[in-house]
């Protein structure tokens, strides 16, 4: 069974080498927010919930944020471009939206709370794994609580705090959507689909919150080499020169491997390899439009890099569409 770092505990290096393959499928999944950001309908602030409008308007007092109805309603379509991303999302995923769940369901869970942060929720071995992400609007990293052995204090319901047993996060603010794993999913399959969900939401919700910067020009990246280095190294509490390093040692042995004529896995991704390209004798052909020859100069034979996507990865391209693709 493929390991899950999020709810097992295994050598670090093994883990870190797997959380790099799901950066590259986090990249592919991406472009499925492109569409959230910049078209369909908008929401306006009055549309919102009352409870989200009093949220938002605290977060306004208590920031440097322009206190206008213009803003307000930037606000209000972000919020609703999250809810969407976190229905689309958990949809894919094949998870279902519920109102409640009773604590002792064994089912694992990711909860959207009306604050907007991501909780992820193992589902029930002996005790469960819990991954807290308060997802701010001006921050390119996620700050993340992880609790290794808890379990949930109570029943998780809609517009009620989710609490917990033990550990750091006692409670986190009110839920908002709920989505559960199906009944008919063994364990392994639920821990690998939550360890997706909230990989894919905490990075699509930062990306949302990209829009809402005054300064386009002071925006912070995500998908670049800086800001993924950071992001591990956040994720795995270590420093960055470290998390720097390892991934440098890892696009190293990956670039090693495919020049000494091995055909290297990329995890779900699919496979690098160098493909031997035929030499080419000179030739003359004719332009198309003038009828003038051209003589095509000879070319040696070499070899080319190539990539072959699996499976798994060409049947989630294909869940997105056309018109929400980068």
């Amino acid at each position: 069974m493929k390991y899950n770092p999020l709810f097992h505990k295994k050598p670090f290096f093994s883990v870190f080498f797997e959380k790099i393959c799901d950066i590259l499928i986090i990249s592919k999944l991406f472009r499925a927010v492109k569409d959230l950001i910049t078209g369909g309908k908008t929401m306006t602030f009055n549309e919102l919930p009352q409870r989200i409008q009093s949220h938002m308007e605290s977060l306004i007092r208590s920031s440097e944020m322009p206190d206008t109805k213009v803003f307000h309603n930037l606000l209000a379509d972000i919020w609703d471009k999250k809810c969407t991303l976190f229905e689309q999302q958990t949809r894919i995923l094949k998870m279902n939206i519920i109102d409640s769940i009773e604590s002792d369901d064994p089912r694992g869970l990711i909860i959207m709370t009306y604050s907007g942060s991501i909780v992820s929720i193992g589902p029930k071995e002996e005790t469960r794994e819990v991954e807290y992400a308060s997802i701010h609007l001006r921050s390119d990293v996620p700050k993340t609580i992880s609790i290794i052995d808890t379990d949930l204090a109570g029943g998780v319901n809609v517009g009620k705090a989710v609490k917990f047993s033990a550990g750091q996060l006692k409670q986190t603010s009110a839920a908002y959507m709920i989505a559960v794993c199906d009944s008919s999913v063994d364990i392994e399959n639920q821990k690998e689909r939550i360890r997706e969900g909230t990989i894919f939401l905490t990075n699509g919700f930062m990306k949302i919150n990209r829009s809402i910067h005054i300064d386009k020009t002071n925006i912070p990246e995500q998908f670049t080499s800086k800001s993924m280095t950071r992001y591990i190294a956040k994720r795995y509490n270590i420093t960055g020169a470290l998390a720097k390093e390892i991934l440098d040692d890892y696009t190293l042995l990956i670039e090693t491997g495919m020049m000494l004529g091995e055909s290297v896995p990329l995890g779900r991704i699919g496979r690098l390899s160098l493909k031997r390209k035929e030499a080419q004798k000179a030739r003359i052909i004719r332009h198309p439009e003038t009828g003038e020859e051209i003589t095509v100069k000879a070319k040696p034979a070499t070899s080319v890099p190539k990539i072959s996507f699996s499976k798994y990865i060409k049947e989630k391209a294909g869940t997105i569409g056309e018109d929400t693709m980068v």
